[in-house]
């Protein structure tokens, strides 16, 4: 039996940095969020400039949006920062999400 139901279960990196920001304390999830955002809009920003920018964040990702905003039952969602950046981040690329939670996890570990 797979356990491993969400698109990022399979990134170890990301489940240790979803384990660290869930330790956070409002604040610290509050100026996390902000930056997160603006990490995001500088990543969109350089895909613009890309010649062939990825058309679809493929239907997983989707669903997972879609289910996000309707169940709402995850830890973050109960944060509002965090919910809205996590989610902005989710419309990433999957290598450019994954090495954002790369960097949480490396950086909030010390």
């Amino acid at each position: 039996m797979n356990l491993k139901r969400r698109w990022y279960d399979e990134h170890n990196e990301t489940l240790k940095a979803f384990e660290i920001l869930q330790k956070l304390d409002t604040e610290q999830k509050r100026r996390l969020s902000a930056d997160l955002i603006e990490i995001v809009k500088q990543i969109k920003d350089l895909h613009k400039e890309e010649e062939e920018p990825q058309l679809s964040i493929g239907i997983e990702r989707v669903m997972g949006l879609f289910q996000q905003s309707v169940n709402e039952r995850r830890w973050y969602d109960k944060n509002d920062d965090l919910k809205y950046a996590l989610k902005t981040m989710s419309t990433l690329p999957n290598e450019d999400f994954f090495n954002i939670m790369e960097g949480l996890a490396v950086s909030l570990n010390d």
